[in-house]
């Protein structure tokens, strides 16, 4: 079993959303997926789920004190794939993510003022394999990413901070398919977002949590 955690120090970075988005179309290719939310803040997982008439991928809600236990008991019922939503702050209990966790992204938007966070996250001890990944970006009308997107991305890999290859876009399809209780797959299942998340996942299990 392959475990990817999702963190961030704010709320509001699209953590969750990329989680379920994920989710979904791991189980789509067909991977057994246990999506945890453990952000008691929002909720947005397991709210997402309870408006869901498919009953996969399995949504469960969990404190990060159980975290061990719980990891134990998703390898012991041969699930493929375990994601882990976790609350919008950074905290010793952390560290109990970062011992189980086979990645970590860290879902950042394209713009300077949020590089500062980064060293709540990088400095973390244990943060071993993990990407920042740009979210939320605006697309200029003839290109696929902005320039700005672009400048940040540059930076980032300048001072050696693994990134994402991938960009997730602002797009209407994330936010609408999530509203009816489904994901971008499912949703528009040619379209951009669609297409998007499918890339991600294909680079974070190719690449990300790949045997250490």
């Amino acid at each position: 079993m392959k475990t990817l955690a999702l963190i961030s120090h704010k709320g509001g970075v699209g953590k969750s959303t990329l989680a379920i988005h994920l989710s979904v179309q791991a189980k789509q290719q067909g991977l057994e997926t246990l999506l945890v939310d453990l952000d008691s803040i929002s909720s947005t997982a397991s709210e997402w789920a309870s408006i869901r008439e498919e009953e996969q991928p399995l949504v469960v809600t969990a404190e990060l004190s159980d975290i061990a236990e719980l990891h134990q008991q998703a390898t012991d019922e041969s699930f493929d794939l375990l994601i882990l939503d976790c609350a919008p702050y950074v905290t010793d209990e952390i560290l109990d993510i970062l011992r189980v966790a086979d990645f970590t992204l860290l879902p950042i938007f394209p713009r300077f003022s949020e590089l500062q966070s980064l060293s709540k996250y990088i400095n973390l001890p244990g943060l071993v394999a993990y990407s920042v990944i740009l979210n939320s970006c605006v697309a200029d009308s003839d290109v696929e990413e902005s320039f700005k997107t672009l400048e940040v991305q540059t930076m980032l890999e300048e001072h050696e901070i693994p990134v994402s290859p991938v960009n997730i876009t602002r797009l209407e399809a994330f936010t609408d398919s999530l509203n009816a209780g489904h994901a971008a797959c499912e949703y528009q299942a040619e379209g951009e977002a669609a297409v998007q998340i499918h890339k991600l996942l294909e680079w974070i299990l190719a690449e990300g949590c790949k045997d250490q």
